[in-house]
Formats: C-alpha cells, structure tokens, sequence
C-alpha cells in the first residue's frame, strides 16, 4: 500500500526533486562536532600510559623494543599499553592487519601476556612507527590524534544522532493523536512476522493502531551508502509480505550524502514509494498515519 501523500508525485524524478530541495544536510550540533571536554579527560586519564612512552625518547631501537615488552610484561594490565600505543598511532580497530599480521585485540586482552607475545608486538608497534611519535611532544600528539578520530565518530553517530530526532518526532505524532483519543503505540526495533509466521523483519520503529501496523525505517548519510541498493534488492518483497499482515513499511532517510546518490535514490523510490526525508516526515507523515489507520 502506498500512504497517502506519496502518491503526490507523478513520477519519480520529481520526487527525487522534491527530496533534495527539502533535505536535511547534517544532524550532528556545532557544539557536538569535536567533543573537547570528553578529548580532555581521555588525555588526562591516559597520562600515566603516556608518560610510559615519553621516557623512551632518546632510545635506540633494540632498547625501545626490549622496554616496550618489559613494560608490557610488568604492568597490571598490560593491554592498556597496547591500546595507547596503537592509539598513537592512529588506529582505534578491534583488530590490527597487515600483510604479516593479525591481532584480535580482544583475544590479546584476555590472555597472559607472555615473554614471546609481548616482544612480538613491541617489535611491530617500534615498526609501525611508535618511536617516531616519541620524538615529539606527546601529549599535545595524543590531543590532536583524538581530533582527527573525530571525523570517524562523526559518520558513526550521524545515524544515531538522525534516529533520535525521528524518534522524537514519532513520539509527538503517538502523543498527539492520543491526546486525540486514539489509543497508537510506538515500539522500537519491533520484529514483524510474515504470513508464514517464521520469517521476520526487524524494523526500527513500528506504529502499531488495533490490528494495523507501520514499520519504519531509519538512515542518515553524510556520503554514500548500501541501503538505496538495498531496497532495490529486497524492498518490494518486503513490502508484499507486509501487506499480507496488515502492515506497511515506511523509510525515513536524509543526509548529504544524497547528494551523491541521486541516481539510486531515484531508483530506490521506484521500487519502494514510502519514502520520505525528514521535513517531508514533519510535513505530511502524520496525515498519512491518520488516513492508514482510518483515525478521521
């Protein structure tokens, strides 16, 4: 089914029109776009573990490599170590990769850290490059590596950041039409069942009004993204399958990063008409609800 004022645009490309004169470009606040204060205290709580490295400086490499391991070896948790010196380097993964190794650093943080293991990744922290950091000023070194990883968190809560504010939004149209005296609940990460009543969607927020349901889905992107792709590959079989059960799926999606994938997003509402950026949500969601439900 196809709520109601999607069925305004005549074809897709003027919806597709439509969405990028209306989109929302960023959600992350100024004020949230480097965190400072959270940079500050991770500096101060990592001075111990820094002041550790500063005393290599001056060193030579076999003497650096043997004080990383004996290091290592002598501190109650020696992971912590390891974690500040690959944060020095820049690399905040759950693992480390290269074309000679592999580190599970969860494994690595559960187990006994012995002789062997410990030169081993001291050799390849001196390798990667932790005795070129010791030559500077490493604490202001450590302030500015956390600003650069700041770009990464960025794209990571933009999402999180957009989920918030649809939510937001979700709860207002639930309070409104309740205060109305319809009796709407809003469900979180809510598992729809097929007709066949084994296979199931996990949507990210559910309307649910008596027997009716709307499953909505949430994306930010800030650059390119799957989900466009994903539509086209599976969206019109969930959308068949929702009909069964009395339930219609609806996308909730914005970001800059349309502006580059104006191509799939054309393609992606051909497929899947429930479409809607932010300020078109704001603008017409909750008639399409109070039509769906037959609420009027």
């Amino acid at each position: 089914m196809i709520l109601q004022s999607r069925n305004d645009y005549e074809t897709s490309e003027e919806f597709r029109e439509k969405f990028i004169e209306t989109i929302t470009p960023g959600v992350i606040k100024r004020v949230d776009f480097i965190q400072w204060r959270a940079i500050e205290q991770k500096t101060e709580k990592y001075n111990l573990l820094l002041n550790f490295f500063k005393q290599l400086n001056g060193i030579n490499k076999e003497d650096c490599i043997n004080q990383i391991a004996d290091g290592m070896l002598s501190a109650d948790k020696p992971f912590e170590i390891i974690k500040t010196a690959f944060e020095l380097l820049g690399h905040t993964g759950k693992t480390y990769v290269s074309d000679q190794d592999y580190m599970d650093f969860k494994l690595i943080s559960e187990r006994e850290l012995d002789g062997v293991l410990a030169r081993y990744i001291a050799t390849v922290l001196f390798e990667l490059g932790i005795y070129e950091i010791l030559n500077l000023e490493i604490s202001d070194y450590f302030t500015g590596v956390q600003v650069g990883l700041e770009t990464h968190r960025r794209k990571n809560v933009g999402g999180t950041a957009f989920s918030v504010v649809v939510k937001n939004e979700l709860m207002n149209l639930v309070k409104h039409l309740n205060d109305n005296g319809h009796e709407i609940f809003l469900l979180e990460q809510e598992k729809i069942y097929f007709s066949d009543k084994k296979t199931s969607k996990t949507v990210d927020f559910c309307l649910r009004y008596k027997k009716r349901s709307i499953g909505i889905e949430v994306n930010f992107y800030t650059a390119s993204g799957s989900k466009p792709t994903e539509i086209k590959r599976s969206y019109g079989h969930v959308n068949k399958e929702f009909e069964q059960v009395d339930v219609v799926l609806a996308w909730i999606t914005d970001g800059i990063g349309y502006l580059v994938m104006k191509k799939s997003l054309k393609e992606a509402r051909d497929i899947h008409k429930n479409t809607y950026n932010f300020k078109m949500m704001c603008e017409h969601f909750e008639k399409d609800v109070v039509d769906y439900f037959e609420l009027a």
